[in-house]
């Protein structure tokens, strides 16, 4: 027996779990998972109807697809299209940028959103510093291209496949895997035409003449010492102390006496009487270990980025990536030079450089690191991708993997498209087919999964659910039916709902955006006697319409850093591109399904 009522306890429950998705104070997977607990343990749902949505085969089916991902990441697939498609130097800037929205676009059809931006931002990165452009100039417009290719597909984004699942617990028809997928390709080319004019006029201009160590103020955490003669620090490695340790700064290069240098040295290289040391930490470090041992700053000594860099060790900008390790934990947490070899030398968040404290500094998806470290090293942490290094990039045939792979992806959509196998179990079909093949390990298809992202998508298919049982969706409904028989047109009613499910992903997951509006666009269908897929169809795009804010989706805080971008910039550059999608989805969706 519920105490309360049961729709005020559903209402509650939404609006504490907006809450703390806007705060972002407690990850989005403990959200969903107490969305459930509230719901199944008030008696609004029984726990058979509560838990679901993590028995869904969109979740399955979203599973299969990180498989996947990882499959073609493993083997360079995507990295290689992006590279043969947007190196080449014909057109200018304009011609490029259409080119990242649409190549972006195309792959993220595919291929999740923020996999497809975590592969194409160092491919990016490359060909901006090759052509003298800002990054800042093509950042964006592959974020936003990636967004609008999860309309393409049915398998395109995530959102879609919980939309699914979602009508399926409510009794109606799901959507087939390309029946959107010509509304989807109207939408991208809009979007790759609106950054040919507007768009790209309103990018912002960007840096191309700035220094990585100038861009992250470098002067401000290294600096160079000269070891006195008496120095306790004489004929000692740099690991048979802890005084670094004990200062918490680092050892980045070692400059003899005769002008040699040992950059990124390793733990048995021995310190001499007048090497300057050149070390990194934060400034009242540096005072004190200068202060307490037999060292002294070298006056008249600036050092820069030609002093952190030789013909082995290099100086390059890394990015947390989304589903990476570090998010939210710190460099000291991980122990991140200890199992990279790699020196951070600085760390940026929202174009704002981290002044206190960097070892401590929780990590979050989009920070960029200024990284120090041999060719080695660095690769090897370009292959575990816990950090995305946007360095120079070699162009690698993807070998025999990578043609398996996609031969089965083909595989999986024939097989979809000809109605042989529902989408669920195509795609598992495939990702066992990726294992039995070798072009994936076993031990990677668990590191690949977002777990979080899949008990996001349960919990909110149960909040979904509750909506539409406790009448809150039909009560919302009428409510903007009242509205819409007001304003006396369909047309007009379609775009209130739209106009109500863009605000949502702007604050909120998208994915709960659009489990949320579903059951209310369904009763809205009914109540107005209109087509329910033109309806979904709303609420499908303004989910997916998450431009205006960094936060609307994992794709804009990874472009964020690298992009240099502010939060007034996605409103600059993302609400006229908004505006202008809502305005062509109202009119084009009656076209293919009439009101």
């Amino acid at each position: 027996m519920v105490p309360f009522d049961p729709a005020s306890i559903v209402l509650a429950t939404l609006l504490l779990s907006l809450v703390l998705f806007l705060t972002d104070k407690v990850r989005y997977d403990l959200i969903a998972l107490g969305v459930v607990v509230v719901l199944a343990g008030s008696g609004v749902l029984s726990p058979e109807q509560a838990f679901a949505g993590f028995a869904s085969p969109a979740v399955m089916m979203i599973a299969a697809m990180y498989v996947f991902g990882a499959a073609m990441t493993r083997w360079g697939v995507a990295e290689l299209i992006g590279q043969r498609l947007l190196t080449a130097r014909t057109g200018g800037e304009a011609a490029l940028v259409f080119r990242v929205v649409l190549v972006s676009g195309l792959l993220s059809s595919v291929l999740s959103n923020a996999g497809v931006v975590a592969i194409l931002i160092p491919v990016l990165s490359s060909v901006a510093r090759k052509q003298g452009l800002p990054v800042s100039r093509l950042m964006m417009p592959l974020g936003f291209g990636a967004l609008l290719g999860g309309m393409v597909t049915l398998i395109g984004t995530s959102k879609n496949l919980a939309v699914n699942a979602m009508l399926r617990e409510l009794g109606h028809e799901p959507f087939g895997l390309f029946e959107f997928s010509h509304f989807g390709l109207v939408l991208l080319s809009v979007g790759a035409l609106y950054f040919l004019g507007p768009g790209r006029w309103l990018l912002p201009k960007g840096r191309k003449d700035v220094s990585l160590a100038e861009q992250y103020q470098v002067p401000k955490f290294v600096t160079e010492i000269l070891v006195n003669p008496g120095s306790t620090l004489i004929n000692r490695s740099v690991a048979d102390t802890d005084l670094f340790t004990r200062f918490r700064v680092s050892v980045i290069g070692i400059v003899r006496e005769g002008g040699d240098q040992i950059l990124a040295p390793g733990p048995y290289n021995r310190i001499r009487q007048e090497d300057s040391l050149i070390l990194q930490g934060e400034p009242e470090d540096l005072v004190r270990l200068r202060r307490e041992v037999g060292v002294r700053l070298r006056d008249s000594v600036q050092v820069g980025e030609t002093q952190l860099r030789s013909g082995d060790v290099h100086l390059v900008e890394a990015l947390v990536p989304s589903g990476s390790p570090l998010v939210g934990r710190s460099l000291a947490d991980t122990e991140f030079h200890a199992t990279t070899s790699l020196n951070v030398l600085a760390i940026c968040k929202q174009g704002e450089v981290q002044t206190k404290r960097m070892s401590r500094y929780p990590l979050a998806v989009g920070d960029t690191l200024l990284v120090q470290g041999h060719e080695r090293d660095l690769e090897r942490a370009r292959a575990r991708r816990d950090i995305l290094v946007m360095g120079e990039l070699d162009l690698k045939p993807m070998g025999r993997g990578g043609l398996f792979s996609l031969l089965i992806l083909g595989a999986v959509l024939l097989s979809v498209g000809l109605n042989l196998l529902p989408i669920s179990v195509a795609a598992v079909a495939g990702a066992l087919g990726l294992v039995v093949t070798g072009c994936l390990p076993t031990r990677a298809i668990y590191k690949a999964i977002d777990w979080p992202a899949l008990v996001l998508i349960g919990g909110m298919i149960s909040l979904g659910v509750a909506f539409e049982e406790t009448g809150l969706a039909e009560g919302m409904a009428q409510g903007m039916g009242a509205v819409g028989e007001a304003l006396s047109h369909p047309i007009l009613l379609l775009a209130s709902l739209m106009a109500v499910t863009v605000v949502l992903p702007q604050v909120t997951s998208h994915i709960a955006s659009a489990v949320i509006m579903t059951p209310v666009a369904i009763f809205l269908a009914q109540q107005a006697g209109i087509d329910e897929r033109a309806m979904l169809m709303a609420v499908l795009t303004g989910a997916e319409l998450g431009f205006m804010t960094p936060v609307a989706h994992q794709a804009n805080a990874m472009i964020m850093g690298p992009g240099e971008y502010r939060y007034r910039d996605f409103l600059r550059v993302g609400t006229p591109l908004t505006i202008i999608l809502v305005i062509v989805t109202v009119v084009v969706l009656p076209v293919f399904w009439p009101l």
